[in-house]
């Protein structure tokens, strides 16, 4: 840059700021519904486990817990478990544009996260078990300068998956490619 092409940077009113385009989700394999339930019910069943033993051989005592109701304590904590993992992974999706990958989830707490293909180092696919039972994976996306990945999409059937890695690589290296 020489001195004549100084660097400018003029603030921007809020009014000024283009607006997004419209972003058409792709919703997640159905099958991601079965591995939440599995996984979320997996961790329900450890504790719940705990709490019977215990309380049938009466390592728990208070008088609030006396009674029968005290066994259907966890049931209490089965019924979200089934309506809220069917309505989570109904509230996720990605979505693929020209220079970036979109990536939404969430029910209350609502997240998106773009990435731009210049930015991605390299692409991960992995499967849990639940996920490999399931011929699900997810794709992990990594930048520079992080040790962790940058965005995940989950309960990918394998061969989109598969696929979808194969276009951000693609895409990636073009970038690289314009950038060099």
């Amino acid at each position: 840059m020489t001195a004549s092409e100084s660097f400018i940077n003029e603030p921007m009113k809020a009014a000024d700021i283009p607006t997004a385009t419209h972003l058409t989700f792709d919703r997640l394999d159905e099958r991601h519904t079965r591995v939440l339930l599995t996984e979320w019910l997996i961790v329900w069943l450890i504790p719940t486990v705990a709490w019977t033993v215990l309380y049938g051989f009466g390592a728990i005592k208070s008088s609030l817990l006396s009674g029968f109701w005290p066994h259907l304590l966890p049931l209490a904590l089965l019924v979200p478990i089934l309506v809220l993992a069917p309505l989570y992974a109904r509230h996720c999706g990605f979505a693929v544009r020209d220079h970036d990958i979109h990536y939404k989830n969430g029910i209350l707490w609502r997240k998106q996260v773009a990435l731009p293909f210049n930015r991605i180092q390299h692409v991960e696919t992995e499967q849990n078990p639940f996920e490999r039972l399931h011929g699900l994976a997810t794709l992990k996306f990594f930048t520079a300068g992080g040790g962790s990945a940058d965005m995940k999409i989950p309960a990918l059937a394998t061969h989109q998956a598969n696929d979808l890695k194969a276009l951000v690589l693609e895409k990636a290296g073009e970038a690289a490619d314009e950038r060099a």
